[in-house]
């Protein structure tokens, strides 16, 4: 009985118009299981649960029928939902072809559309079969997701290297340090910033040298994006299936924060009972970052992709006038002016936290600093950057912001530490403002060491940050791991 209402009920009302929204939702979470944080994008989930409502409205207006109207509604949900997927698509198919535009895209879903008008205009009634037929295969769509996000788990674009896999050991005799993660975004080697910018980082090197720091002089990263030199880092491995030659979208590019979210370096100091204090740009599993209200990764832009008139606005909105802009700007986005302006402090508030609580357990504490990554709003005493600035003027004054940071962070870690310490300062990757790009000018890094017993003895002036944490547990925890070959992997965007 059960079954036979649910057919007739299949059969009887268009609940794809619901159904559909929802498969959109679900598709975006089985993509990014546990890394999208919903605050951002609340609102636009009610927006795309709220427009088939309307288009209903309005298409009733012209049908007269509930059914009919809902179909036509469906014709219009489609291009609303996935022009921006289409688009992107063709984009990489057919790059600079008129197949890709939106004058093309829109005549032929315009077209279409007013076919099937026409066509149900004609028609006295809507069969209940193509009703049950929609409607089951979004349900069983929707089912296949659900399954995968909670049963089978969706498999991730990028896997950590499986060829130097890695192998722990429990080291009950070691007395293990607190570790400080320390990020500087795209802080590069303090030869790049004299040669290529003409600044001199001697001062900010003196002093580490001076507080017992090694300085890897000639250090670069793996990889020059953030998601995948952090990934790499925290996993102590390559990433397999990285493509250097295409074009990385943002949509690939946030595979790679699932290399973070689950990674072996967090997993290996649990089960060495440490406490995992973090203060990044990622969600690690069960310790989300502290910093909250902060789009990190243009998730709530994600969800634009599925708004054709946000999707519009998002390619061609610059042709429109500045207070209409206004209106669509993202106040968690961060690259906003004024929440670029008070996040280096409330990173550091909550790193200084972290530093001075009382805990028996050892802790790994990651704060990730974003100031010298583009774009550049203010100077290195927070006032606004003059309009005549260039990007290069703009990334000195963080350079000497953030140098004043390194001082204070590792004044108070050296003496509030009430345990062996480490602390690691590194840029995550390098930057440079030469046109045209050249890839070598992306890896080059600030990359300094602090061990408390100074046992510097596998660290060179080439230690890469793929080796950061090999070095550290074959150090600190007896771990028998060998170092790995210097690679180099430059993405394009």
């Amino acid at each position: 009985m059960q079954s036979h209402n649910m057919k007739k009920n299949l059969e009887k009302y268009p609940l794809f118009l619901l159904l559909l929204t929802a498969f959109v939702v679900i598709q975006l979470e089985k993509e990014l299981h546990n890394l999208i944080q919903y605050e951002f994008v609340y609102d636009r989930v009610i927006v795309l649960f709220t427009v088939p409502f309307i288009i209903l409205g309005i298409w009733y207006l012209f049908l007269r029928s509930v059914s009919k109207a809902s179909l036509m509604t469906l014709s219009c949900l489609l291009p609303f939902y996935y022009t921006g997927d289409l688009k992107s698509w063709l984009s990489g198919k057919f790059p600079h072809s008129f197949l890709q535009s939106y004058s093309f895209l829109l005549s032929v879903f315009v077209v279409m559309v007013l076919v099937l008008f026409f066509i149900l205009k004609r028609k006295r009634t809507v069969s209940g079969k193509l009703f049950f037929f929609i409607n089951t295969a979004i349900l069983l769509f929707i089912a296949a997701d659900v399954v995968t996000i909670f049963f089978t788990g969706s498999k991730n674009k990028y896997t950590i290297d499986g060829k130097n896999e890695l192998s722990y050991r429990a080291c009950d005799s070691c007395y293990k340090p607190d570790i400080y993660y320390i990020i500087f975004d795209a802080y590069t080697s303090s030869t790049q910033l004299k040669n290529e910018y003409g600044y001199s980082n001697q001062a900010i090197e003196d002093y580490l040298y001076n507080k017992g720091f090694y300085i890897a002089q000639e250090s670069k990263s793996n990889y020059n994006y953030t998601a995948f030199s952090i990934g790499s880092t925290l996993n102590m491995n390559y990433i397999t299936n990285v493509d250097t030659i295409n074009k990385t979208t943002d949509r690939t590019y946030l595979q790679a924060l699932k290399l973070v979210y689950k990674n072996k370096l967090v997993a290996f100091l649990q089960n060495e009972g440490y406490k995992i204090l973090n203060h990044s740009l990622f969600d690690i599993g069960s310790y989300p970052t502290t910093i909250k209200h902060v789009d990190f990764w243009g998730i709530r832009e994600l969800f634009d992709q599925y708004n054709l008139f946000l999707k519009l606005y998002s390619d061609a909105g610059y042709h429109l006038p500045s207070r209409v802009k206004k209106l669509f700007n993202n106040k968690y986005f961060v690259n906003d002016a004024e929440l670029r302006k008070d996040l280096p402090g409330t990173v550091f508030r909550h790193l200084l936290q972290s530093v001075k609580m009382k805990t028996k357990q050892p802790r790994f504490v990651y704060a990730h600093f974003l100031q010298t990554h583009p774009p550049y709003f203010f100077d290195s005493t927070g006032k606004k950057l003059p309009k005549t600035s260039n990007a290069a003027e703009g990334y000195i004054h963080q350079v000497a912001y953030s140098n004043r940071l390194i001082k204070q962070i590792a004044d108070s870690i050296i003496a509030i530490s009430e345990r062996p310490a480490i602390i690691i300062l590194q840029g995550d990757h390098g930057i440079s403002f030469k046109e045209p790009v050249d890839p070598p000018d992306k890896f080059p890094i600030l990359n300094a060491f602090f061990f408390s017993n100074k046992d510097y003895r596998l660290l060179t002036d080439s230690t890469t940050s793929v080796n950061t944490f090999r070095i550290i547990l074959h150090t600190y925890f007896e771990q028998d791991l060998r170092q790995l070959p210097n690679k180099y992997y430059h993405l394009w965007q």
